[in-house]
């Protein structure tokens, strides 16, 4: 493997276990954890929520598509490449047309229907996302043998 190319798998893997970790403490403790906040503090603590999540999570899903894209042009594309970067399309679109706006209706108030249905929408991206992470890993290690 390359040097260029063993840092881009390094970075990819880092990347993707992180948003791993990410997205299943999201999906099991957070997202369910909604129910639990008493709704007159609901708004609060959902902005409080949405602004530190996003300063999180944001940069660490542009990294992972500039990986991606990085990955599709490299010498070291192939199938699992081609796999990746459609793992992230879906991604992206799950979370601006599924999670996003339902995020936008928790910002006026505690609704536990949006609720029940951000955690089940948001099984895509923890499904996408655990996919992926094993993907990236299988391709750097067929890399290195």
């Amino acid at each position: 493997m390359t040097g260029d190319i063993q840092y881009l798998h390094i970075f990819n893997i880092a990347i993707s276990w992180g948003l791993l970790i990410l997205i299943w403490l999201v999906q099991t403790i957070i997202y369910p954890g909604f129910k639990q906040i008493p709704s007159n503090d609901f708004i609060s603590y959902h902005r409080w929520y949405a602004i530190r999540i996003s300063v999180v999570v944001l940069p660490l899903m542009i990294c992972e598509v500039v990986i991606g894209i990085a990955w599709l042009v490299s010498a070291s594309y192939s199938f699992f490449s081609l796999m990746a970067a459609c793992l992230i399309v879906i991604i992206w679109l799950s979370t601006f047309t599924l999670q996003v706006p339902i995020h936008n209706v928790l910002q006026s108030g505690k609704d536990g229907e949006k609720i029940m249905r951000l955690v089940a929408s948001n099984w895509i991206r923890t499904t996408a996302w655990s996919i992926k992470a094993f993907i990236v890993t299988i391709a750097a290690v067929r890399e290195l043998i």
